[in-house]
């Protein structure tokens, strides 16, 4: 008897030691690992093809991702980790998940991000690395995939990191599909073809501003005048008033003249593109308005979506349009679905960079299970060979340059609410 519940005890704990290893792990590390800096070992470097697979152990089910977990950027960098997480189906008990999540913090500085890459790359040996990096990182970022081989989506607004390595994707509404977008929609949905901009006196501002002129032209669009401003101003009256062609000055002295006269301001320009934050936006929207600049369309970018756009004093921006990556009420079906399993599974509302996170790491599943992936070579080569992905995000492919080719949301203020118009 003694030796009967021996053998049943060591029965039952066979079970559990066999039930415990078919559970496929789920790995997130938050904390850099001190990785040695030795330049890699590329056999037959000279000869290897554009796409090298110099990592014979490479797990075709290990993802990193490298992301601000701590820093001034952490709340991105979390929230962008719940949502691959979710993307994963981490959390789904009637999912046996074979993903592996490996996450390391970058802290949003360069060396930390290249640090992180080299140890995924070399140590933990994943197939593919997703990286959320400002502008100052996604060079360093880039090239750092280049030099270890291993398939890197940057999800980024600094353009141009896809032509630095072939190994480098770019899964983000880059500047030029946001502009181009805003000015399509204002010349065919708006009948706009003249336009004016006024834009803040930074990197962004001025980037912004030249790729305007550019859609502006190619559409064989007008741009009047462009009219810059200090980035910590409050006041814009004499922007204003430069971006009307003195219009402004000269109705307040035909005013002083004849006060019981209120005197039009006269627009030579059908919309005016300003982009800049929402924060920025309100302040200009409610000073064209005591200038009586008045009848022109409002066009912005996506850093005008946030929920803070419409609050108090919003009636200066009815009919104003702007574009972004994601909207939560938009009738994507996909967009939807991935709503309602975010919500249910953190009780919040997602934003824009949970959707690309999502969507990012959906794009690198769907295309590894679906191709039997099973290196980085036959990654990059499925990646770019990809079909349209239809995610949270709307419909996704890789351009020559790796560049993710999205069609934007174009949003509209309508009666104090957002809509998608498009």
């Amino acid at each position: 008897m003694k030796n009967y519940k021996i053998i049943t005890g060591f029965v039952l704990l066979l079970l559990i030691i066999i039930i415990a290893g078919c559970a496929k792990p789920k790995v997130v590390v938050k904390e850099p690992v001190p990785v040695p800096h030795e330049e890699p070992v590329r056999p037959h470097e000279a000869e290897s093809p554009p796409f090298f697979p110099f990592s014979p152990k490479v797990d075709r089910y290990s993802i990193g991702c490298v992301l601000p977990l701590s820093g001034p950027h952490a709340e991105l960098g979390n929230k962008a980790l719940d949502a691959v997480l979710l993307s994963a189906r981490t959390f789904d008990e009637r999912y046996r998940s074979p993903w592996k999540i490996i996450a390391q913090d970058s802290r949003g500085l360069p060396q930390e991000t290249k640090a992180a890459i080299e140890y995924l790359a070399n140590i933990e040996n994943v197939i593919a690395i997703i990286a959320i990096t400002g502008t100052a990182e996604a060079a360093d970022a880039a090239q750092e995939a280049d030099k270890w081989g291993v398939p890197l989506i940057l999800i980024t607004s600094k353009e141009g990191g896809s032509l630095l390595s072939e190994y480098v994707f770019q899964h983000f509404l880059t500047p030029r599909q946001q502009v181009r977008a805003v000015v399509q929609y204002a010349l065919n949905d708006l009948n706009n073809a003249i336009f004016a901009i006024l834009y803040p006196a930074d990197d962004y501002g001025e980037e912004m501003m030249r790729i305007f002129h550019e859609e502006a032209a190619r559409v064989g669009g007008k741009v009047e005048r462009s009219v810059s401003y200090d980035i910590n101003q409050t006041d814009f009256t004499k922007e204003i008033d430069m971006v009307t062609g003195n219009q402004v000055s000269l109705a307040r002295r035909e005013a002083a003249k004849k006060p019981e006269i209120k005197p039009k301001v006269f627009i030579d320009f059908e919309a005016l593109f300003i982009p800049d934050s929402h924060r920025r936006v309100r302040m200009i929207a409610a000073q064209l308005a005591f200038f009586d600049v008045m009848g022109i369309n409002l066009l912005g970018t996506s850093l005008w979506n946030s929920p803070h756009l419409l609050e108090k004093g919003a009636d200066y921006l009815e009919g104003a349009v702007f574009v972004d990556s994601f909207f939560p009420y938009t009738f994507y079906p996909e967009a939807n679905d991935f709503i309602d399993i975010y919500y249910t599974a953190y009780s919040r509302d997602p934003e824009n960079i949970e959707a690309l996170a999502y969507d990012t790491a959906g794009i690198l599943f769907t295309v590894i299970e679906k191709h039997g992936v099973q290196n980085r070579q036959e990654l990059v080569a499925s990646l770019i060979a990809m079909d349209y992905y239809r995610g949270a995000t709307g419909t996704t492919s890789f351009g020559y340059d790796r560049v993710s080719q999205k069609t934007p949301f174009v949003l509209r203020v309508k009666k104090g609410k957002l809509e998608q118009v498009r």
